[in-house]
């Protein structure tokens, strides 16, 4: 009796430790994960995998990583999944022992401007003399160097005072990522703002999936499932909504 007793305990441990998901993140990536000074877990990617684990009526237990470390611990198996802003939509991103889910969010780079300020903008840039505010990531003001000659350009010490700086007439457009331009526009209610994609800029079209060790398979396709029923029952839609007030169906980026 003892024998069956002990092997129906550690059965139901099992199964209880099988059904929780260790998640990485990294905790400082707004809008997808921010953590507040009491170390509580926000964003787009929390929601998201939120919602997955509810669907598949899985425990969540985060493990906070720098962003550098993430794929390391996962190969070390300290994390089941990791759900970052991480481009695995390029090949050279990929690494072999390494599987994705479909996507959960696209990126790309994008211009705010104010509504009703007209700023000239065509294919072949910018007028003479534009003043363009950019946070400070180094691939964005590559690009701005290599594509807008003539234009002032002003750097910021991140997303949100590039924004900050639009709206205090400092400049004449943002060029950022399009998750931090409709993250700030959203959060600050900035209703006179709008977004638009920057034209020729395939190279910073990203696609976002969650990453696992290869044999882990059969988690993908589970989460795969859950990923499709949150879309079909608008979940991922309403997720999006939150911290961008776009639908997850309308981002969809075409490689």
């Amino acid at each position: 009796m003892y024998v069956i007793l002990f092997t129906v305990t550690a059965i139901s441990y099992v199964g209880a430790r099988n059904k929780t998901l260790h998640v990485g993140v990294d905790g400082y990536c707004a809008p997808f994960s921010i953590t507040n000074s009491h170390g509580e877990l926000s964003g787009y990617n929390i929601d998201v995998i939120k919602a997955i684990a509810r669907t598949l009526e899985y425990k969540i237990e985060f493990r906070i990583i720098p962003f550098t470390a993430l794929e390391k611990d996962l190969k070390r198996r300290i994390v089941d999944v990791v759900i970052a802003p991480m481009d695995s939509g390029n090949e050279k991103n990929i690494s072999p022992d390494i599987i994705y889910t479909n996507p959960y969010y696209f990126n790309n780079l994008t211009l705010l401007k104010k509504n009703d300020k007209d700023i000239p903008y065509t294919e072949k840039g910018f007028g003479i003399g534009t003043k363009i505010c950019l946070p400070n990531k180094p691939y964005i003001l590559d690009y701005v160097r290599a594509h807008f000659a003539g234009t002032i350009i002003k750097i910021y010490n991140g997303s949100k005072y590039a924004v900050d700086a639009i709206y205090k007439n400092e400049c004449d457009v943002v060029i950022d990522t399009k998750s931090s331009n409709e993250y700030y526009r959203t959060k600050h209610r900035l209703n006179k703002m709008e977004i638009k994609p920057v034209y020729n800029a395939v190279e910073y079209n990203h696609i976002y999936k969650i990453a696992m060790t290869a044999n882990k398979k059969y988690l993908k396709e589970k989460i795969n499932k859950a990923i499709e029923h949150l879309i079909q029952t608008g979940e991922l839609n309403r997720i999006h909504e939150k911290w961008f007030s776009s639908k997850y169906q309308d981002n969809k980026i075409q490689r």
